[in-house]
Parts: C-alpha cells; sequence; structure tokens
C-alpha cells in the first residue's frame, strides 16, 4: 500500500506536457468525461463507531436560520443554495453526536462558517474574489484580526468590522472562552490561523494560473481542509479537559495527523466530480493523475493513501491506550478523543456520499461506486 509519506517524496515521474499559458484547461479536458471506479470506503471503517445527534431537527432550525440570514446579508442567493445543497445539520450531528445541545450550536456555526468561507476563498460560483490576491489577503487578514480579538479574554475595543462572512464567528469565540481553558483556546486559534492562511497558500496557485505539485499541494491541505479546526472542538463538544503533556505528545501529534489525512483524502477523492464541474483541479486526484497517467491509476493511489492512514491510526490508538493504562481517567478521557477522531471519519464520509454539495448522490459503497467527470 502507497503510503501518504511516499506520495509527499516522490517528484513528478511526467513533466508536464501543458502549455504554459493554461494548464489548468488541459488537465481538465483530459479529465473531463472520464468514468471512473472508487472502491469501496466505507468497508475501511465499518468497526469504526457511527451516530446522529438526538436532537437533529431543532438543530435544524437553527442552521437555517443562521444560513438564511448569512445569505440575506451578503445578498448572495448562489451562497444561499450552495449552502442548502450541503447539508450542515446532517453533516454537524454526526460529526459531534456526543455534545451538549449548546456545544452543538456552537460547532454547527463553526461547520456554516467554515464552508461558506471556503466557497467566499475557493468556489467559481459563489467567490467574487477567486481570482484577486489584494481583496482575498484583505479578507483573510480582517478574518484574523477579528478572531484574535473575539478569543481574547482581556477587554478592549474591538475592529469595527461588518462583513457578515466575518462577524458570524463572534458567538464562536464567546461560546468557546466561556467553557474552555488556555490551551484550549490556543489550539482552536492555531488550527483556524492555519486554515486561514493555507488558504492563501491555495490561492497563490489559483492567481498564477499555476498547478503545485502533490508534495506542494500536500503541503497545505492540511489547512484548508479545515479538519484540524473541528478536532480543536472536541474537548469543548465533549466536555473534558485532556491533560496539557498530552498535546506535547507524539503520538497525540500523529493522531490527528493520520485521521486528517484519511478525511482530506476522502473528501478529494469523493468530490472529484464536482470539482471537475467548478473547473478546479488543485486537489489530490487531477494532480496525482498528472504524476500516475490516468485519473483511475490517482484514485487507486489516493485510496490506498486513505487505507495506509487508517492503520497507522489504529496502531497508534493501541499504544498510546496502552502507556496510559495505569492512568484510567485520563485513559478514558483519550479513549474519548479517539472516538470523536473516528465519528469524524465516518461522519464525514458517509456525508460525502449523500451531499448535494460533491454530488455523488449515494449511501451505499458497497461493491464500489461508478462516476462520469
Amino acid at each position: 500500500m502507497a503510503t501518504i509519506q511516499e506520495v509527499k517524496v516522490a517528484a513528478p515521474d511526467i513533466q508536464p506536457l501543458l502549455p504554459p499559458d493554461d494548464p489548468r484547461e488541459q488537465l481538465l479536458s483530459s479529465i473531463r468525461g472520464s468514468r471512473v471506479f472508487i472502491p469501496d470506503l466505507q468497508t475501511m471503517i465499518s468497526h469504526w463507531p457511527r451516530g446522529s445527534h438526538p436532537d437533529i431537527e431543532r438543530l435544524d432550525k437553527h442552521v437555517q436560520e443562521i444560513i438564511a440570514s448569512l445569505s440575506s446579508s451578503t445578498n448572495s442567493t448562489a451562497r444561499l443554495r450552495k449552502l442548502r445543497a450541503t447539508n450542515i445539520t446532517s453533516f454537524t450531528a454526526a460529526w459531534w453526536p456526543y455534545a451538549s445541545y449548546e456545544a452543538l450550536e456552537t460547532v454547527a456555526r463553526l461547520t456554516i462558517w467554515l464552508f461558506a468561507c471556503d466557497d467566499e476563498i475557493d468556489s467559481t460560483e459563489v467567490s467574487t474574489i477567486i481570482n484577486d490576491w489584494d481583496i482575498a489577503s484583505t479578507f483573510r487578514q480582517r478574518t484574523i484580526d477579528y478572531v484574535q480579538q473575539s478569543l481574547s479574554r482581556i477587554p478592549k475595543s474591538r475592529q469595527t468590522e461588518t462583513n457578515p462572512l466575518i462577524t458570524c464567528t463572534g458567538p464562536i469565540g464567546e461560546a468557546l472562552l466561556k467553557s474552555c481553558n488556555d490551551r484550549q483556546i490556543s489550539t482552536y486559534l492555531s488550527e483556524v490561523l492555519l486554515y486561514v492562511n493555507m488558504g492563501g497558500e491555495e490561492q497563490k496557485y489559483q492567481v498564477a494560473r499555476r498547478l503545485p505539485t502533490v508534495e506542494e499541494y500536500l503541503g497545505y491541505r492540511s489547512g484548508t481542509s479545515a479538519v484540524r479546526v473541528c478536532f480543536a472542538t472536541i474537548e469543548y463538544a465533549w466536555g473534558m479537559t485532556l491533560p496539557q503533556e498530552l498535546f506535547e505528545d507524539d503520538d497525540m501529534r500523529q493522531l490527528w495527523y493520520e485521521i486528517g489525512v484519511a478525511i482530506y483524502v476522502t473528501n478529494d477523492i469523493l468530490s472529484i466530480k464536482k470539482e471537475v464541474e467548478e473547473s478546479q483541479v488543485n486537489s489530490l486526484v487531477p494532480l496525482l493523475s498528472l504524476q500516475l497517467g490516468s485519473v483511475q491509476a490517482a484514485i487507486n493511489r489516493a485510496v490506498d493513501i486513505v487505507y495506509s492512514s487508517v492503520q497507522r491510526f489504529e496502531s497508534v490508538e493501541k499504544r498510546i491506550l496502552l502507556r496510559y493504562s495505569t492512568m484510567p481517567e485520563v485513559q478514558e478521557d483519550i479513549r474519548k478523543f479517539i472516538d470523536a477522531c473516528k465519528y469524524a471519519a465516518t461522519a464525514n464520509l458517509n456525508w460525502s456520499l449523500t451531499t448535494g454539495r460533491y454530488k455523488v448522490h449515494c449511501e451505499s459503497m458497497s461493491s464500489g461506486i461508478y462516476l462520469t467527470l
């Protein structure tokens, strides 16, 4: 099986045969119309927990109110249509089925913001700044400034901010400050900053009309995927506090890394139809296809990457739980954190199959699925 490390260090074995003026269009032309087979990804993690929060109907009302308000404030019917098709309620209820309802509303708002922010920077259907580096950079910096201020315990006057895509993060900060310690706040803030800044790295290639290499792409993907932002809310959502030293533990770092890879590579596989329809090829499968010669070979490699990360995650899980076996209370909280990561993986996979955002429209991958790109 291929590993993520192998993909990172591999240089493209085929020099792009694309004209320097528009390599993306050449790659798109080579992919469009391809019929591909995606093997059953559900079987890989069928033994992992899955669930849905019991207050999903109540949550849906809350989610729809936020989406409607955000779309109205930005005067964008396209944004409203896209966010509604995303099925954020099901996503949130399955990612955090263990959360208190109060925490569930907070992570739902976070989820809406992450998808809306992604669309603002990266969607050809919604974004007006996707090809404007200066305006997008200003948006990112204003977002960073506002989020940092909203997470500060030191009272001070906030910047005047009117962009609803930025101010919608305010209630998230208020909720986290109320329930989280300084280390948890710092972890969350660091991951939000990574998400925003790596969005800038991604846009550099969009603006330059240049394709990143696989290595370059993987260098920013763990940030743009936003999965680490979501992991940073696990303690808050579960109402627990893990020891400080655990977050300096190499095994804990690897758990975050491996489950992140499994989730975002799964996304890259199952979103390929949507990406091609939106003329976006700066994702793993198209870039691997340049190396390997076909989209099918790229999908097969990506599936191998998911499998390898799942296997490594489970190995680290056994190791870290064994090390903390003499500290039963800490071990139980670690087990909860690990289960939360597994909920995230099963939720992400099953949501990706059914959401209107990715246009796969199936619930089961039994025997695999075929897609025409």
